[in-house]
């Protein structure tokens, strides 16, 4: 009995074992059998002794549990891994497949040959296009042609060789692939080479934080292993795979080169160009329902529709089309009253108040006038009753007088001044897209009909009450801010030449030039520099100051152009040469508030040249706006604006130069700032007061004048009058 219970006990005590013997054999198996994947290897040839690596990943790391051999023949195995395997080729070994073998897994490899030609290192694994690799190995020298290096089967130019070390240059397109080595019909291949390449960037403009997305080959998976930097300042990656990368522009980001650094070889981009956030000048309409176009002008959106964005209240909406100057869309409806935000490459600026209503204004015409000028509104939702509608032209009421659905027309009422124009119709508001300016032409003096003035008015000043002064040829008239015009100085037909004296008792023998100092005291350049004060006392200043128009500068001291002999300089202490230059003497000369100086070199040049503050004398002026040599009228970048030949007068005024371009009846604007000419008014011949676009001159604009609140008045010769530009 006791015999058959130790026997069983036996059998038990041995299935437990037998049980838990395989369970743990169940579990190591489980254990050491990882997803094991073979990517590639190398050398693909060598000698007795060459080592040979197996790149993958889930490898084991046992070294006991490997075997390989290569044509059968048993391979050492020198170590393990999880991502390589190394071996050592054996001695007496033959040329053929490599085999290895994980536990009960085998894994064929690939070929090896037994050769001298071995290529056994690349260094650095990946570049761009240009950049040098350097091959090491055995084998290089050959007994025939040199040896050729093929990158993913496209050859490369080798720089150096010698039996051990190739030296060869990335080519075009590259590719990822395994790096060839060719010598007297031997071949070997060695590790794989990632070619780098950027083919493009996405945006490449914007700012900080903008995302850019850039396209090409050869980049890392993990974003840490990409370094991009923006004229050399890094930046933060997002977002990497082999083909595509995205970063953010850093803080500080300049214009200048993209450039990504894989494993520290570079690859250069495009230029990323820095430009400013997004600007807004206007939205039209500001109010409006669904279906209604929207048009948004401004500055720096982008020419890629793509690249910009628009939100009414929060809501995107889809663009129909993009400009750098102009974005245009439809609006949806309920979006609801809010904020109009454009973002650009992931720069935004937000805009005015939209509100999502019937009631809206598209455009007025004309978009500036003076008290009587004819308005016409384009929009939605008026009343075709005209008396339900009321415009307001900043604040002052207006009556309509013709009225549909979408027009409305009605005429500027007296008392009008620069500023918002609105319609009001049962309880709702519309605000137009600009403010409506307080802006035209209107006759100060005189006219075609009129004897006040002859033909010879010449000459114009202004001082700082708004009082206006114009001579003729030998006489000085006073113009009121009203309108009312008196006799100065001097007599119509200047007989007996110059004489000092008082009011008509006085002459003078030819005007050539008029300024007003900071005393209102009127000065004239006649034969030599002489005054007039404000009740008309004529005194000879100086004889030596001699020239023809007459300019009184910020720094209190007067300037004339004289002919062919170059710009003068007057104060108390004499008179002084500033620059030896022919120029146009009847060209008004201007300087600003810098001290920089404005001059016409020619009556037949078309430009206007600069000579900068505290020039010496010998400088030559150099050309500033439009080309001498090529008349016409174009606006524009000072560079490629055009202006016509025989100006007449420049005016400095802050930040901006005003030149009477009379060939062309304009007044153009350069902004001395953004170096970019506009047109403040043109016209055709005639004679007509009004809005800019109604408004006449004829031929003749000889010289103009700009008062302390920035309005300008214009000898208009052919009319014999004084004409008034409000600008504001």
């Amino acid at each position: 009995m006791k015999k058959i219970l130790r026997n069983s006990v036996f059998a038990l005590t041995g299935l437990l074992l037998l049980l838990a013997a395989g369970g743990c054999r169940k579990k190591h198996d489980n254990e050491a059998t990882p997803e094991m994947k073979v990517a590639r290897y190398y050398p693909n040839s060598g000698k007795a002794g060459t080592l040979i690596t197996i790149e993958g990943e889930g490898f084991g790391t046992d070294r006991g549990q490997y075997t390989a051999t290569v044509s059968e023949t048993a391979v050492e195995v020198i170590s393990a891994t999880a991502k390589a395997i190394v071996l050592r080729a054996p001695e007496k070994g033959a040329s053929g497949p490599l085999t290895l073998k994980y536990q009960h897994r085998s894994f064929s490899i690939g070929q090896y040959t037994y050769q001298t030609l071995s290529v056994q290192r690349i260094t650095p694994l990946n570049g761009p296009a240009g950049s040098s690799v350097n091959i090491s190995g055995e084998g290089f020298g050959g007994t025939g042609k040199p040896a050729a290096v093929f990158m993913n089967g496209k050859e490369a130019i080798v720089i150096t060789a010698s039996d051990t070390l190739l030296v060869a240059e990335v080519p075009e397109d590259a590719g990822t692939g395994p790096v060839t080595v060719k010598v007297d019909n031997a071949e070997s291949s060695g590790q794989e080479f990632t070619y780098q390449a950027i083919t493009n960037i996405r945006p490449q403009s914007g700012g900080k934080n903008t995302k850019v997305t850039i396209t090409g080959t050869g980049f890392e998976v993990l974003a840490a292993g990409n370094v991009v930097t923006f004229n050399g300042k890094p930046a933060e990656v997002i977002e990497a795979g082999t083909s595509k990368l995205v970063v953010v522009a850093p803080e500080g980001v300049e214009t200048g080169p993209l450039v990504v650094s894989i494993h520290d070889q570079k690859t250069t981009g495009p230029v990323f160009t820095v430009v400013a956030p997004p600007l807004i000048n206007t939205v039209s309409p500001l109010s409006g329902p669904r279906g209604v176009e929207m048009t948004i002008s401004g500055e720096g959106f982008s020419n890629v529709k793509e690249e910009n964005k628009v939100f009414l209240n929060g809501v995107e909406v889809p663009l129909s089309a993009a400009s750098s100057k102009e974005l245009k869309l439809t609006i949806p409806g309920g979006t609801g009253d809010g904020i109009v935000k454009v973002v650009v490459n992931d720069q935004e600026t937000a805009g005015p108040r939209f509100k999502d209503q019937q009631l809206g204004i598209v455009t007025v015409s004309p978009e500036s006038g003076l008290e009587g000028t004819l308005v016409t509104i384009i929009g939605t939702g008026f009343s075709s009753v005209p008396a339900e509608n009321t415009v307001y032209f900043n604040g002052v009421p207006a009556t309509v007088t013709t009225a549909t659905a979408t027009t409305l027309q009605l005429t500027v009422p007296a008392g009008v001044s620069t500023g918002e124009l609105k319609v009001v119709m049962k309880g709702a508001t519309a605000i137009a897209p600009k403010l409506f300016r307080r802006a035209g032409v209107m006759t100060l003096a005189g006219g075609p009909n009129s004897n006040t003035f002859s033909w010879t008015i010449s000459k114009i000043a202004v001082d700082r009450n708004k009082n206006v002064y114009v001579s003729n040829n030998t006489q000085v008239h006073k113009i009121s801010p009203d309108g009312n015009v008196t006799v100065l100085a001097g007599s119509e037909t200047g007989e007996g030449g110059q004489k000092d004296g008082t009011g008509t008792a006085a002459r003078f023998n030819y005007i050539r030039g008029m300024a007003v100092d900071n005393n209102d005291n009127i000065y004239v350049m006649d034969g030599g520099l002489r005054k007039i004060t404000p009740a008309g006392v004529v005194t000879t200043v100086s004889t030596q100051f001699t020239g023809g128009s007459l300019t009184f500068g910020p720094d209190g001291n007067f300037y004339t152009a004289r002919g062919f002999e170059g710009i003068f300089r007057y104060n108390i202490n004499g008179v002084t040469k500033i620059s030896s230059i022919g120029l146009f003497d009847d060209c008004r000369p201007a300087i600003d508030k810098a001290g920089n100086i404005y001059i016409s070199k020619d009556q037949y040049e078309s430009g206007v040249s600069f000579i900068p503050s505290g020039s010496v004398l010998g400088y030559y002026p150099r050309a500033l706006i439009g080309n001498p040599y090529n008349p016409g009228y174009q606006d524009g970048s000072f560079a490629t604006a055009l202006l016509n030949y025989n100006l007449t007068s420049l005016v400095a005024d802050n930040n901006s130069l005003y030149i009477l371009d009379g060939v062309s009846y304009a007044i153009r604007k350069a902004d001395l700032v953004a170096k970019e000419v506009t047109t403040v008014i043109i016209t055709e011949g005639g004679f007509a007061d009004g809005a800019f676009d109604q408004a006449r001159f004829g031929y003749g604009m000889s010289d103009m004048a700009i008062d302390k609140d920035g309005d300008i008045y214009v000898v208009d010769k052919a009319n014999k009058a004084i004409r008034k530009i409000f600008l504001k």
